[in-house]
């Protein structure tokens, strides 16, 4: 072989597959995620990315593309992703008269809304989080509306936050008028519709049941809290199920089944000769779910479009539509083409801790679903009964340490919880609940027998998980745990993903051994106090502060000696 051949021979990437989705989207999820903390530590992380190349080039691998992706999704986050500090540092009042860059979120005191500066606002960052206090708005908020008043920095604001949203927050300012004007363009009339339809199914929520049934199906199927109280919240938290709260692909998952199943009833009651005409010309088995697009879609913008919801329509519409082109792809990879298109189109959610949550349980199921290469099959009754379990733990395991790290609470029940909490709420109580809104869609009376079952089973959920969260060791408080070790964990928990033929039992001892340590050594009784090494100037150029990274570090490991000026 010539020398020029033997120096590029490493360099040529082999063909690309089906089977490397999913592993190209966790390679860009933990880039991304690792750009946003090179802030703090740039020379640190930017050493760390850059090593698997160099070795892999030293030893003459094949697969540099992997390693090429994550060099510039790790770069491509420090251009994609904010800059601002969390805290913003605005001490005066700022007028603003900007439009909503994606739907707002109801809170129990307000609305927080998320602005985008077009240049016309030069005191404030290019994006930026809005709180509305309720008192301030006559009406409804919706996406498309623009928005005109005086933003002030909150007097306290919160400490900085590793796995947070790192968009400034602002305060609407009371002292100031504010503007609302709606636009009429035809994205903005459709959102307004669906959302004056879903603030419809909330009253007729609040009218038809109880308090506590209303209020828990309004979580479970409209993804609103507001007429949950606070203990409710608290206790599907302390009990380990506060996903059912908001709609993810579960929730996407079970509708859709509700829905096709609809469907086909109604395809029964078709005249015979036109029956088998549609099945001659179109496959029902790929049709079907087609079908049900139009639907999913309208209900994901009707419940304001959460990035949960967002992710799981996705998938589910590339999953269709691919299987309508005769093209079947395994739950792997129609999970790692959604999340690359996902966080392509909005590497923010890379920073969204909801997101990051929805994404670790969906890895754990893709680690649970794996074989290893020397194990024996156990017999099919055995395994059919160990895969919930399995799953759930695979799940528990790889979003206990980003909980811990962000709330220092853990919940060693959370896997039990799951097996009981779960099926009686998403498996029953949600058909039974979207079945009552669709009569009520189409003007129907309430029936007395959807409507009284719904009362007993959501007493029957909410009974059961306020005594699940008084259980013993239910929820543990914890000290902050080691930041370093917790970013040690995802860092291995990538190579394993990434390495497609290891399974959970082989994964499983060495992950919990480092969530373990970083229970064992935590860094601080509270949140330590970063500030950004690398920043941007008034000309928005790049200026890095090698002092202030060798504090941040100190920060994280109080051990460290790196300077005698520190």
């Amino acid at each position: 072989m010539s020398p020029v051949r033997e120096i590029l021979t490493p360099l040529v990437p082999r063909p690309l597959t089906v089977k490397d989705l999913f592993p190209a989207s966790v390679i860009l999820a933990g880039g991304l995620f690792l750009s946003s903390l090179a802030r703090d530590f740039p020379l640190l992380l930017g050493a760390l990315v850059s090593a698997p190349l160099i070795v892999s080039l030293l030893s003459g691998s094949r697969h540099l593309l992997p390693l090429l992706l994550w060099i510039l999704s790790f770069f491509g986050g420090l251009l994609a992703l904010p800059a601002e500090n969390a805290n913003p540092p605005l001490l005066t009042p700022a007028f603003f008269s900007l439009c909503l860059a994606e739907p707002p979120r109801s809170t129990t005191h307000g609305t927080l809304a998320s602005l985008k500066n077009d240049g016309s606002s030069p005191d404030l960052p290019s994006s930026f989080r809005l709180f509305i206090p309720s008192d301030r708005l006559t009406g409804t908020l919706e996406t498309g509306d623009c928005l005109s008043g005086v933003a002030i920095a909150p007097s306290h604001p919160s400490p900085p936050d590793l796995f947070g949203d790192s968009r400034p927050f602002y305060i609407l300012s009371e002292s100031f008028p504010m503007a609302v004007t709606r636009t009429l363009s035809p994205r903005g009339d459709l959102l307004r519709r669906l959302h004056h339809r879903q603030a419809e199914l909330l009253t007729h929520l609040l009218s038809t049941f109880p308090r506590e049934t209303a209020g828990l199906l309004s979580a479970l199927l409209l993804s609103d809290t507001r007429f949950m109280t606070r203990e409710e919240r608290e206790d599907f938290t302390m009990a380990g199920v506060s996903h059912l709260l908001s709609v993810s692909g579960e929730h996407m998952t079970l509708l859709a089944f509700f829905f096709g199943g609809l469907v086909l009833l109604s395809l029964r009651l078709l005249p015979l000769p036109l029956l088998r005409r549609l099945l001659i010309h179109l496959p029902l088995g790929r049709l079907l779910p087609l079908t049900l697009l139009p639907l999913l879609l309208a209900y994901t913008l009707m419940i304001g479009a959460p990035e949960a919801a967002d992710r799981a329509f996705l998938g589910f519409a590339l999953a269709v539509i691919l299987r309508f082109a005769f093209v079947d792809l395994d739950f792997p990879a129609i999970l790692g083409l959604s999340t690359i298109l996902m966080l392509l189109l909005f590497p923010r959610l890379s920073l969204s801790l909801s997101f990051l949550l929805s994404l670790l349980a969906l890895w754990g199921l893709v680690l649970s679903g794996r074989k290893g290469a020397h194990t024996s099959h156990p017999l099919k009754t055995r395994q059919r009964t160990l895969t919930p379990l399995m799953a759930g733990a695979a799940v528990t395991l790889l979003t206990a340490p980003l909980i811990a790290a962000v709330f220092r609470t853990i919940n060693p029940e959370g896997l039990a919880d799951n097996l009981i909490v779960v099926p009686l709420a998403g498996d029953i109580l949600l058909p039974f609940g979207a079945g009552e809104l669709l009569l009520h869609l189409f003007h129907l009376p309430p029936v007395a027998l959807i409507t009284l079952p719904l009362t007993s089973l959501s007493h029957a959920v909410l009974g059961l998980v306020h005594g699940l969260a008084r259980l013993p060791g239910a929820s543990l408080s914890l000290a902050s745990p080691n930041p370093l070790l917790i970013a040690i964990f995802y860092l291995v928990t990538a190579g394993i993903l990434v390495r497609t033929k290891t399974s959970l039992k082989e994964a499983s001892l060495p992950l919990l051994a480092i969530f373990l340590l970083a229970l064992a050594v935590p860094s601080h009784r509270h949140a330590p106090s970063l500030h950004p090494a690398l920043t941007r100037d008034i000309h928005a150029k790049l200026r890095y502060d090698p002092k202030q990274e060798r504090r941040n570090i100190v920060s994280l490991l109080p051990g460290a000696r790196l300077g005698k000026d520190e």
